[in-house]
């Protein structure tokens, strides 16, 4: 599982990130702008209505029918955004359930992840714990394996010598993400990052079973 690609499996396929209307994602962007500054005229407001000691004192948010408005609009919308996401995964899951006897995924600590402000709202996009809870209760439906394994260095590590490349091992993660393609120092095969790892995924879980 990815950030780039939502899912990269070990035959070389590609599934994109979350898809949904761009001119949407567009419009919650400019709504949640303007919740947040009504949000703050109001905390001005309410905070001047106190000081001036006026008579009908605003003392919450319920007090600002414009803040109330927008909140609203934005919950639509994020609903509205939420459901596609909800049945873009439902189609992939089902897909490799469907196909597949056995499924070998990685273990993520997400929670973790998350702490990470700059891709804090990528990954919260990804919907990679949502993804992996699907999975699950789909493989009990039709009887397949799913396999979770620890996915340590397996984008470092090429899958065809087992060799793992230590020229990365002085990268920051800013740069160690930025690399998609490398070359193995040791039998010079081309690899691609994603579908490596899923490759090395595979043979650990496979190795457990």
């Amino acid at each position: 599982m990815g950030l780039k690609d939502l899912v990269s499996t070990s035959n070389g396929h590609k599934y994109n990130t979350t898809q949904f209307d761009k001119k949407m994602s567009k419009k919650l962007r400019i709504h949640e702008r303007k919740l947040a500054r009504r949000r703050y005229n109001a905390m001005v407001q309410m905070a001047w209505d106190k000081h001036d000691g006026v008579l009908f004192q605003r003392t919450s948010f319920a007090d600002f029918p414009r803040y109330q408005a927008e909140r609203r609009t934005i919950a639509k919308l994020k609903a509205k955004v939420s459901d596609q996401r909800a049945d873009y995964l439902h189609k992939i899951t089902t897909n490799l359930v469907r196909k597949y006897d056995v499924i070998v995924v990685e273990k993520l600590n997400t929670k973790g992840m998350m702490k990470n402000h700059k891709l804090a709202r990528t990954i919260a996009n990804a919907s990679w714990s949502k993804f992996v809870s699907l999975l699950e209760y789909k493989c009990d439906w039709y009887g397949k394996k799913l396999i979770k394994v620890d996915p340590k260095d397996t984008s470092r590590i090429c899958h065809e010598c087992g060799e793992k490349n230590h020229d990365f091992d002085t990268l920051n993660q800013e740069a160690w993400l930025n690399i998609r393609n490398w070359q193995c120092p040791n039998c010079k095969t081309e690899l691609d990052r994603d579908v490596n790892a899923s490759q090395n995924i595979l043979a650990r879980g496979l190795a457990n079973m």
